[in-house]
């Protein structure tokens, strides 16, 4: 069982958190969802930033356009992730457009994801 079905079958009331990879600076990723763990929430949504967010309000919009004007990319996001196991527990899911997944290339994305844990 993956750590988010163990958690929904563990815990009825639970503290989900989006933020924007590399926003507001562009390696605070580690930074953020550590002081989210040690905030007690318990699975994150990591955006990963798209330059034409149109789905998305305004204060996705512009941290999306703040995070690749900091140069994120899903390549310095897999990069940045690439340790997170070794102090990270909680359930981390990257939400986003699959635009950006088709240019990185899907199998590729998939495979990252699974490396990363």
């Amino acid at each position: 069982m993956n750590r988010l079905n163990t958690l929904f079958s563990q815990k009825k009331n639970l503290l989900s958190i989006y933020f924007t990879a590399g926003f507001p600076q562009l390696n605070d990723t580690l930074t953020i969802l550590q002081s989210l763990q040690e905030a007690g929430v318990d699975f994150v949504e990591i955006g990963m930033p798209f330059s034409d967010p149109l789905a998305d309000g305004p204060v996705i919009q512009a941290s999306s356009t703040r995070a690749l004007q900091n140069g994120m990319s899903l390549n310095l996001l897999f990069e940045q992730l690439k340790e997170v196991r070794q102090s990270i527990t909680m359930p981390l899911i990257l939400m986003g457009y699959f635009n950006p997944v088709y240019k990185f290339g899907l199998e590729r994305f998939l495979k990252k994801c699974q490396e990363t844990g």
